[in-house]
């Protein structure tokens, strides 16, 4: 058991950390250079191709989800947790999904919390993503088979962004005037604030830290171009940010791994040596 730092000069013992999170916990593009990317193959290609053999199509597809899976995996060892980890010496379980929203990260939080997957001696990180991600369930295993492993699965996207990349401008336009950056924000918000409850009803101790963007509300205002104060549920942003603020890893809310990145990756992701700074940098914040 380690003591390490948790809120308001308390102090925790714990044996490990759980992190949730998108790319950027996850540690995605580490090793595209030596495994190659999934993502990267075409989709027809990855599709049954014309003459090819059931069989044969399947021991594709099922060679290439392995593939992604030990990827996944081995980059996760690469990412900042386990730097901060070992900076803390404890074991390090990393959950974090590539492209994941706050409704996928929590989702995915509640899964272990309901199976019992996270012990008493263990404690939580939650690396904030973009707000603008929504989670959605995939209702076959057609399109991005890399994303849609299963059928019911689930993926999360932008959705506005999503559209425009397969040259549907108009639906993306219309979605964004019917669901505006503010309603996003506002949604990002309280899935924050249900995964601070859903720790707190299950006593485990919470840590979170930003992932992409500093936490600020008037950053996100002057970026997304948003006018809190002029919305219905305006008060609402003050008490979801002052509760969010109690849990965030002291000296992050301003300083997250987007803004730590020495050198990005072809997709944009941190490259290895970023990951390497933050997680120390982070796991030294709470050494007692």
């Amino acid at each position: 058991m380690r003591e390490i730092k948790y809120h308001n000069d308390e102090t925790i013992k714990v044996d490990g950390l759980h992190f949730y999170g998108c790319s950027f916990v996850a540690g995605q593009e580490l090793l595209d250079e030596e495994m190659g990317s999934p993502m990267s193959i075409p989709v027809e290609q990855m599709a049954r191709q014309k003459n090819e053999p059931i069989e044969q199509y399947y021991k594709r597809k099922l060679s290439r989800e392995l593939l992604f899976k030990k990827k996944i995996k081995l980059e996760s060892q690469l990412a900042w947790p386990q730097y901060m980890c070992n900076t803390l010496k404890v074991r390090c379980f990393n959950h974090a999904t590539h492209g994941a929203s706050m409704t996928e990260i929590k989702g995915r939080l509640f899964n272990d919390v309901i199976e019992g997957n996270i012990s008493s001696s263990e404690a939580v990180v939650v690396g904030l993503t973009g707000f603008a991600r929504e989670m959605v369930f995939s209702e076959n295993t057609s399109g991005q088979e890399m994303w849609k492993t299963r059928e019911g699965g689930v993926r999360s996207m932008v959705v506005a962004t999503d559209y425009e990349r397969r040259g549907d401008n108009d639906f993306a336009r219309k979605y964004m005037d019917l669901k505006g950056t503010f309603t996003l924000f506002y949604y990002f918000l309280h899935e924050i604030y249900s995964i601070i409850n859903l720790c707190k009803i299950n006593d485990i101790k919470l840590y979170l830290i930003p992932m992409l963007d500093r936490f600020e509300s008037e950053f996100y205002e002057k970026q997304f171009d948003f006018d809190i104060k002029s919305q219905e549920f305006s008060s609402h942003i003050d008490f979801l940010e002052s509760e969010i603020d109690k849990y965030i890893i002291i000296g992050t809310k301003v300083d997250p791994l987007g803004g730590n990145i020495i050198k990005r990756l072809p997709r944009g992701h941190p490259c290895i040596e970023s990951h390497e700074k933050y997680g120390i940098k982070v796991g030294k914040k709470l050494l007692t």
